[in-house]
């Protein structure tokens, strides 16, 4: 009984701290119109958790968060999703490639395996972001050059111009928000 106290005072405790988070009205409209298009609910709480996961991962890596937010929307429609290729989660991250990118990182494999990236939007956006600030690294910055190494497929051009489209309206409503 002790810990079931403990575990519902941790729950609204996380649940207060998450909520503490000033979430962009039009983050907020973005994720819940687009993932309702699928029939999917989605409550303020995982809308702040997420938001508030891509401020922390963009601030602790250096990529612009609202590429990180293009990202999503264009890669899996803010859906934890299963690709056509075995891609998992928000940023459609092989297991292969996390773990390409943990190495070279210096991060640890997850124990419960890759399995977790699928339903873990934290770990999900950080390795994602991770794979997003190699490819950066590597294309010396060029957006439009990593985004197509971060996409690879056949389509890749068209893939990198529809997340750039998308990060160009992210930033119009950020300057809204900002009042210029």
């Amino acid at each position: 009984m002790r810990s079931l106290k403990w575990l519902t005072t941790l729950f609204l405790l996380q649940t207060f701290f998450v909520l503490a988070i000033e979430v962009p009205d039009w983050f907020a409209k973005l994720m819940v119109e687009t993932r309702s298009k699928h029939g999917l609910l989605t409550d303020d709480v995982y809308v702040a958790s997420l938001y508030e996961t891509i401020l922390e991962v963009s601030e602790k890596y250096g990529v612009d968060r609202l590429l990180i937010i293009a990202l999503i929307a264009v890669e899996s429609e803010f859906r934890n999703v299963v690709g056509m290729h075995g891609e998992l989660g928000l940023m459609q991250i092989k297991p292969e490639t996390a773990e390409f990118v943990c190495r070279i990182y210096g991060l640890d494999e997850p124990e419960e395996g890759w399995g977790r990236l699928l339903w873990d939007h934290k770990l999900n956006v950080e390795l994602g972001t991770l794979y997003l600030k190699y490819q950066l690294e590597r294309f010396s910055g060029s957006v439009l050059k990593a985004l197509e190494a971060y996409n690879g497929g056949n389509s890749k051009s068209r893939y990198a111009a529809r997340v750039v489209d998308r990060y160009r309206e992210l930033m119009n409503h950020s300057l809204a928000d900002r009042g210029g």
